[in-house]
């Protein structure tokens, strides 16, 4: 069974600017060089104002709830990989896939970078799947709130790299 989830994540940086950011090698490498447990390859094959970044990270096992902790095969891996497209007017397109190794899920989905009155915003559609009998309805939840609290510590990281700079 997989569960559909959407959220958005608010930012006080215009559009043009999140975007620049978003598809800088810069960021993402200074985003993860304190990262110990994960890596970040990134290329750029829609060329200028695309991005695809394929990251990975191996979290310690305090880091995984309980719950999955109990069905784990081997150490928790998780693979993400994120495309976003060039620039269209006032919006971006994005879209993302994740996966993990111990345990079988599968999550994919979209984002939409578009402005807000305060800034910008990322919109995040998207489907979860954890092929776990009996409790992978109760991981997918889990799942989707991972990924909601990646993309915020991505936008404090950002929002303090632009006061940085």
């Amino acid at each position: 069974m997989s569960r559909k989830f959407s959220f958005t994540v608010p930012y006080t940086v215009p559009v043009e600017e999140l975007h620049r950011a978003l598809v800088d090698d810069a960021v993402w490498q200074e985003r993860f060089a304190a990262a110990d447990t994960a890596t970040v390859e990134l290329s750029h094959p829609e060329g200028p104002g695309s991005i695809l970044l394929k990251m990975t990270e191996t979290p310690g096992r305090d880091k995984v709830p309980g719950l999955v902790r109990k069905v784990l095969k081997s150490d928790l891996v998780l693979s993400r990989t994120d495309n976003w497209r060039p620039l269209e007017g006032e919006v971006a397109k994005g879209s993302f896939t994740g996966k993990t190794g111990g345990i079988t899920t599968e999550m994919s989905g979209t984002y939409e970078l578009r402005p807000t009155a305060e800034g910008s915003e990322i919109e995040v559609v998207g489907t979860v799947t954890v092929k776990v009998p009996l409790v992978g309805g109760a991981i997918e939840p889990l799942a989707e709130q991972l990924h909601q609290r990646v993309l915020n510590s991505e936008r404090k990281f950002l929002e303090g790299w632009f006061a940085k700079n």
